[in-house]
């Protein structure tokens, strides 16, 4: 009884502390770097190939991009003679490590990750456009496919700001093409569809490969099993004890609660709120019955309506991902739950929550369903959000 308890201990409390992480991206720290590296220590043994979009070269020196969606201070860092090519994750950031520059280990750990995902998706939008001319179906490689960037692509892109543009387009080619192929069963040579697939290839083709080549293969039993390993290499990526929330701060264009300006709350809540009846926001939970007027157009606040954002991430199947508050605010474009259909093409391009649940976003179009596409909860009333 007593072991039973001391691990029920340790496992909550090591719950609090992944649940707790958060990272000033202006100032990584080694505790930072160590929790990055032993959640991700699954890639630590993969080896770092010269790469011309991650190794740039500027005057002489050594550069590595940051791959974040949201704009930070410092779009790229020195790899100030650290060498990477040919050598083991693990072993470069070590000597980053000796040489205390924890920022550089943390950019290069993530830009291996990036990539990592990347090519995954890249090699799939390969696959599909061959085994198209040759009039296979993939339908079955497709599910595995979707359920990849659904549970393990997705979520660790979300978690650590890379930028999900490449996904966005694959999303879309399969929701543009659904209608013409039924139950996605790519029999027939589409010209189309694989235009659109190599349209979100180039997408990606700066970014793959950081860690391993890939050569293209001709038969159909040889692409069939570069897919099967393709599906099994990703599955290293995400480990057992895998948190999905992370808090970070360094937004160059931060959104602090407009009620409290708490910088300890500045987009690291998950329960927002917006005011109504202005429909202007955010705010966080721990102020928002402290307010009596609205802090943007100061009309007097009758109450406020909780709003929790989420994000498709399944291709075959209707699936959700939860975004974390801020990443309503940055350049990626918003993307209904409904018919997935990205917001900015949708005449008028609005972004509404359903009331009561505060589930979102829903286009202008989709808001009027009978019920919540997340939680069937029956639709009463429509807020058309002003951030």
């Amino acid at each position: 009884m007593f072991l039973n308890k001391l691990k029920l201990l340790i496992f909550f409390i090591q719950t609090i502390n992944h649940s707790i992480c958060e990272v000033d991206l202006n100032n990584i720290t080694f505790q930072h770097l160590e929790t990055l590296r032993m959640e991700y220590r699954n890639i630590m043994q993969d080896i770092l190939q010269n790469h011309p979009y991650y190794i740039k070269r500027k005057n002489g020196v050594k550069y590595c991009p940051v791959p974040y969606s949201h704009a930070v201070d410092n779009e790229e860092v020195p790899y100030e003679g650290i060498e990477i090519i040919n050598r083991e994750l693990k072993y470069v950031v070590k000597n980053c490590v000796y040489e205390k520059k924890y920022a550089l280990a943390y950019i290069i750990i993530l830009n291996a990750i990036e990539s990592i995902g990347l090519t995954y998706m890249y090699r799939f939008c390969e696959f599909a456009i061959e085994m198209n001319k040759k009039g296979a179906s993939i339908s079955d490689h497709l599910k595995e496919f979707s359920n990849n960037l659904h549970y393990k692509i997705i979520p660790i892109f979300n978690r650590e700001w890379i930028s999900p543009i490449p996904y966005d387009c694959i999303l879309n080619v399969y929701k543009k093409h659904e209608r013409n192929h039924e139950n996605y069963k790519f029999t027939n040579v589409d010209e189309v569809y694989m235009s659109d697939l190599l349209d979100c290839k180039n997408l990606m083709k700066e970014k793959v490969n950081f860690i391993s080549e890939f050569k293209n293969n001709i038969t159909m039993d040889d692409l069939v099993m570069t897919q099967d390993y393709n599906n099994i290499n990703i599955k290293r990526l995400l480990p057992n004890d895998f948190s999905g929330f992370k808090r970070i701060v360094g937004y160059k264009n931060q959104t602090l609660c407009t009620g409290c300006t708490d910088m300890r709350y500045s987009g690291t809540v998950r329960v927002i709120h917006i005011f109504l009846p202005c429909r202007h926001g955010w705010s966080c939970q721990y102020c928002n019955v402290l307010n009596n007027q609205c802090p943007v157009c100061h009309e007097r606040i009758t109450g406020t309506q909780v709003i929790q954002i989420e994000t498709p991430t399944r291709i075959i199947k209707k699936g959700f991902l939860s975004l974390q508050p801020r990443c309503f605010f940055d350049g990626r474009e918003a993307r209904c739950i409904s018919c997935r259909s990205q917001i900015k093409d949708v005449n008028p391009p609005n972004k509404y929550v359903m009331i009561p649940c505060g589930h979102g976003w829903y286009c202008s179009i989709c808001i009027d369903s009978a019920i919540c596409t997340k939680c069937e909860t029956k639709f009463e009333d429509k807020l058309c959000v002003n951030l």
